[in-house]
Order: structure tokens, then C-alpha cells, then sequence
């Protein structure tokens, strides 16, 4: 099986060069400001968070260069992030509740940003969260990336692609009630290279219009988590199994197992009439597949089936099985 990923980069060589990047024809191409998708550790993991927060009135901008020519299918941007946040709940202050909210990205030759260019992301649950020293958290764990398909029209391959990402969700004004974005350090620390990467702290929930004033604060010698996925027109093949459901006195457990050259995630679904399904858990990127889901929503008779996803985008599904009745 090939684990190969190529990536190209801007700035990756010693003095900033463009990298010249043969594209696969069967794992996909990343477009981003660091060398590899890995680089990016900074803020959303833990630690101090830099301010790097993604917000109603906090957006971050980044240049790509051209997409390197391909035979390409399909197009996703993304962004890697973390630490969404809780606060207590108002009537029982010792259990933390999600903090709400949404993560938009948008896609143009040019730091403006209309609404056809514009995509939803995440929505706030399914991001790791960050933990808090004096309370029980669910769901706390390291930064991850996330994608949006976007048309393969909208990716030049011969002008340079801007990249936002920012809230629409009015509450997520500060680092304390907002998702982290990650970064990278620039291997250019000379500061003679023009801007790739800019901050704007004067957006209201929406992107800017025009390119004016767009660019507001030059980011320097470091570089926004995010990217461009390009996928190639391969053939792949995801293969779910051994899907078991066991209802106890609380929560149902489903786990299965995943079949596939490389993995982005998988998850549970619901349905009552197995025609139009639901995700029902966070997604997990790496085994083993188990998830514990409380009972209330999951009333008997409720269909369950596990899906997997692998990173070019292809979605593979086990058989659908019953909530029993009962528990042991």
C-alpha cells in the first residue's frame, strides 16, 4: 500500500523558493505555506495560545501559490485546529457544556470573499476540545485538521490562491470562548520576504468583500494551518466491518472495524427508516473504532451503521443493524 503524501510548498526551500512538486496519481497533492502538514504545531495543541483564535471578529488569511497541474477530481480546503471551549452550566456549575458555534472557509484569486466562495467547515463539537484543570472534559485531545469540499473550478493553476478561515457565530469574539488555529513556524527568518499570511481583526461573522483593507496585519515568520487537498482521479476502496452494537444500562457501544489504504476518519450514523442518515458521533481518525453513546437519543429500534472515509474522500459503510431492546 503507498502512504505517499506530496505536498508543495511555499517557502520551503532554505531562502523561500517555490518547490516544484510532482503531483500523485493515486494519494492526494497538499497546497500550504509549510514544508508538511505536520509542521503545524503551534497554539492548537496546548500551551499559550498566541491569540490564535478563530472568531466572529477574527479572521486569518493566507497566499498559496498555483495549484501544481494534475489530473484532479476533486478539491477540499482545510485547516487544522483545536481547543474549543466550555464553561459551566448555569444550573449544575461542576459540568461543562460546549461553547456553540461554526468555522467557515472561503476560496478566491484575490483577498476577497464572496458567498459562493464561501463554505462551512465545522461546527464547534466535533473540534477537540480544551481541557480545563478543575473539571471533567470530553473530548479533550490534540489539534486536527478538517476539510470542506470546494469545486475543482475555484483552485487556480496559474494565479495564487487566498485562503480565509473565520466564524460566523457572534459569540466567538475571544480566545476564551473560541477554537485555536494552528501554525507553523517560517523556516524564513530573514524578514525580507513579502507577506503570505495576514490576521483581520475587523470582520463582523462575514469575509471581506473587497480587497481593500482585506490584508490588515502581515504575519511575520509564522504561518497559518491552512490548505489546500487536491485528489486525484483514482479508484479507492473503504471496507467496513465486524460492526457489533451492544446496549447497556446507559449507553450503547458500537465498534467496527476499517479496511483501507488511508484513513481520514470514521464515525456512527442513525436513521429510523434507513433512508436518510445522520452522524451521530465524533469522528475518529485512528483505532480502534469503539464509541459510547448515551441511550437517550438512541431509542429501541433506531438504525445504526458505521462509516469510514479515506483521504481522498471516497466513504465506505457497514451493514445497518438494530438498537435492541433491553440491555444487559
Amino acid at each position: 500500500m503507498l502512504f505517499l503524501i506530496l505536498i508543495l510548498s511555499l517557502g520551503g526551500g532554505a531562502l523561500g523558493q517555490d518547490v516544484s512538486v510532482a503531483t500523485s496519481s493515486v494519494m492526494p497533492t497538499y497546497v500550504t505555506l509549510a514544508p508538511s502538514l505536520q509542521d503545524f504545531t503551534r497554539f492548537a495543541d496546548g500551551g499559550p495560545d498566541g491569540n490564535w483564535y478563530v472568531g466572529f471578529n477574527n479572521a486569518w488569511i493566507v497566499k498559496l501559490p498555483p495549484a501544481p497541474a494534475g489530473n484532479f477530481s476533486r478539491a477540499f480546503i482545510g485547516a487544522r485546529l483545536g481547543r474549543a471551549k466550555t464553561r459551566a452550566n448555569a444550573n449544575k456549575p461542576w459540568l461543562r457544556e460546549l461553547i456553540e458555534g461554526r468555522v467557515n472557509m472561503g476560496l478566491s484569486q484575490t483577498p476577497s470573499f464572496t458567498s459562493e466562495q464561501s463554505f462551512f467547515l465545522s461546527d464547534t463539537s466535533d473540534l477537540p476540545l480544551e481541557g480545563d484543570s478543575q473539571a471533567f472534559v470530553e473530548g479533550v485531545g490534540s489539534a486536527e485538521w478538517f476539510w470542506a469540499e470546494v469545486p475543482v473550478s475555484l483552485v487556480s493553476f496559474t494565479r495564487p490562491n487566498y485562503l480565509i478561515i473565520w466564524s460566523p457565530s457572534k459569540y466567538l469574539v475571544r480566545a476564551s470562548s473560541s477554537p485555536i488555529l494552528a501554525a507553523a513556524s517560517d523556516e524564513d527568518s530573514s524578514g525580507t520576504r513579502e507577506p503570505r499570511a495576514w490576521n483581520n481583526h475587523s470582520l463582523l461573522g462575514v469575509p471581506p468583500r473587497s480587497p481593500v483593507g482585506a490584508l490588515e496585519t502581515p504575519l511575520n515568520n509564522i504561518s497559518p494551518a491552512l490548505a489546500i487537498k487536491l485528489v486525484p482521479a483514482a479508484e479507492s476502496e473503504v471496507s467496513v466491518g465486524d460492526f457489533s452494537v451492544q446496549r447497556l444500562a446507559r449507553r450503547t457501544v458500537a465498534q467496527f472495524s476499517v479496511a483501507c489504504t488511508d484513513l481520514a476518519e470514521a464515525w456512527v450514523e442513525t436513521s429510523r427508516d434507513q433512508l436518510d442518515w445522520t452522524r451521530a458521533t465524533r469522528y475518529l481518525r485512528q483505532q480502534p473504532f469503539v464509541f459510547s453513546m448515551n441511550n437517550t437519543p438512541l431509542q429501541p429500534g433506531t438504525f445504526l451503521r458505521a462509516a469510514a472515509r479515506d483521504s481522498l474522500g471516497k466513504t465506505g459503510y457497514s451493514e445497518a443493524l438494530v438498537v435492541p431492546y433491553g440491555s444487559r
